[in-house]
Formats: structure tokens, sequence, C-alpha cells
């Protein structure tokens, strides 16, 4: 039997008008050889960015209707992603573009708590699209922050009337929210040019940068917690579970790099909104220090 590789999962987000689409076509346009799916997030009656999109054949395009996916063959989220799995084998990267106006942690949740999505997809990154001229003044400021948050990579649209010190207060000023993620400029006469789909697991120290941060940012807050020897899994990983559930609506997101007891391999974390997973990294030669990042809104103290 033949054991098909995971398709990769990409979650595409960013506030009304901040240039989603324009990526997704970029994306597209760069990577012809790809076999892309998108699933495609409308508000409202009419779809309008569906009409937008070139590159993926309409059969292959999937509809959210008010965060929730709409189609013939089920209500149910996790059901439509097996689903399109089953009626498109081929497929190797999965887009899902969320709203402009939703928290897109309900939308990336189910793929690191059902595992039966575990065994097709594996969650490659949330790239986050913010309107440089418009981001600052957004009026629904604790929505386009917490995209932000949750993002691995930032791109910056409308960027091309910022001067170099504009630039570098903007990054800044994004820092201060998220400072564990890549940040990318672009204007719109070249929008992304050159800009790929990366994946986290893949190069997992690329997007998972450990460092002391103070953050001034309202509310905002990130934790680090470093362990020197290795770590019983069992117990870390009960310890895990309960703290992200009983800390879901604080902690938006959480990274890290774990090495465990009698395990030969470095595991990866990643988790979103109380849901996380663990996979297998590379092989580990020397004993190495494991480190786990939280970002959130007023995390208390954690102590393992």
């Amino acid at each position: 039997m033949v054991r098909r590789k995971k398709k990769a999962v990409t979650v595409i987000t960013g506030f009304l008008g901040a240039g989603k689409t324009t990526f997704i076509n970029s994306v597209l346009k760069n990577n012809p050889d790809k076999q892309f799916a998108l699933v495609e997030n409308e508000f409202g009656e009419v779809s309008i960015d569906t009409k937008l999109i070139k590159g993926v054949d309409a059969s292959q395009m999937f509809e959210l209707k008010q965060g929730c996916i709409c189609c013939t063959i089920s209500d149910e989220y996790e059901l439509v992603l097996l689903e399109l799995a089953e009626r498109f084998p081929n497929v190797e990267h999965l887009l899902i573009e969320t709203t402009g106006i939703a928290d897109p942690a309900s939308v990336i949740r189910p793929f690191f708590r059902d595992e039966n999505l575990q065994k097709i997809y594996h969650f490659n990154e949330t790239i986050c699209l913010v309107d440089a001229i418009n981001f600052e003044n957004s009026p629904e400021k604790k929505i386009t922050t917490k995209q932000v948050v949750i993002a691995d990579l930032i791109l910056v649209s409308k960027s091309e009337q910022l001067s170099e010190i504009q630039k570098e207060t903007f990054k800044e000023n994004l820092k201060k929210i998220n400072p564990f993620a890549e940040i990318e400029f672009a204007n719109s006469l070249a929008p992304f040019k050159g800009l790929g789909v990366n994946s986290f697991l893949q190069n997992p120290n690329i997007s998972l940068i450990f460092s002391k941060f103070s953050n001034s940012h309202t509310n905002i807050s990130t934790q680090t917690l470093h362990f020197n020897q290795p770590l019983n899994k069992e117990l870390f990983t009960n310890w895990l579970s309960y703290t992200l559930d009983l800390y879901k609506t604080k902690i938006y997101r959480v990274k890290g790099i774990l090495y465990f007891k009698n395990e030969p391999y470095e595991y990866i974390l990643q988790g979103v909104g109380g849901s996380f997973e663990m996979v297998e990294g590379e092989l580990m030669i020397n004993e190495s220090q494991s480190a786990i990042v939280f970002i959130g809104l007023d995390i208390p103290a954690l102590k393992f």
C-alpha cells in the first residue's frame, strides 16, 4: 500500500482590504506546478472573491459563509476537509482564506485536535496580511491584533509610500504584538513578488526564534519557558493540555521545540486556541534545551 504524503495547509488571514486575494493569486502564479485547493471565506450572500481567484479549478474551491463552511456535502467543517481530500487526492497544498473580520483560531484549531484530519493534513503556517495605511486606525482593533498574534508570517501591503524609517517603525510595532513572526514588506505595484509558501515543519528554526522580549503593547503578553533537561513526555503533555484548556481564551498561540526522555527525535510543538499538536522533527544529535513560547492576552505566570 502506497502511503500518501500529507497535504500542507496554509491559512491566510488579515483585515478587510489588506490584500489576501492578491496574495493568493500571487502564490498560484508563482507556483504553477503545485496542485492547490482553496477554501474561500465569504461574508454575505454574494461571492465576490472567488471570482477574483485565478489558477484554481472551480471544483477545487470551497466557500465558508459567516465563518462556517457552506456546500452541498456537509455543514461540518471537518467533514468537508475530509471530503475535499478524498475528492482531490492529488492536491498538495490547501489554502484557506478567512474573512477579513474573522478570528482565524476557529479555522486553524481542527488541524490540531482532529485525529482524522491529522492523518491527511499537516498545518503549515498562518500568513497575516497587514495594511500599512489603515492598520493602526482599524475599527476592529481586537480582531486585527489577534490576527497578527496568531501569524507565523506577516506580509505588509500598501507600503510603497513609507520611508525606510517608517517601515522600521512599523515593523517594530508589529514585533511588539508578535515578536516571533517573520515580517515582509510588499508594495501594490509588485505585490508579494517572489514570495512562496513556507513550511514551518520543514524550517522550524526560521519561524521559531527564542529570545528575551519586553512587550509594551497593551495587554498582549509573551512568555518563554526553557528546560535544560529532557522532559517526561506524558507529564508534560498532560500539563500542556490542561494549561491550554484552562487559559484557552488568553493563550492565542503556542510554539516550541521539545526534547523528551528516551526519545531520539526533537518534537515541534504548535497550537492555537486551546488545541495543539507535537510532531517529530530532526534526529537529536546532542541533548538540547527545550523552549516554548506562549503569546496571548494577559497570560498569567506559567510554570511546569
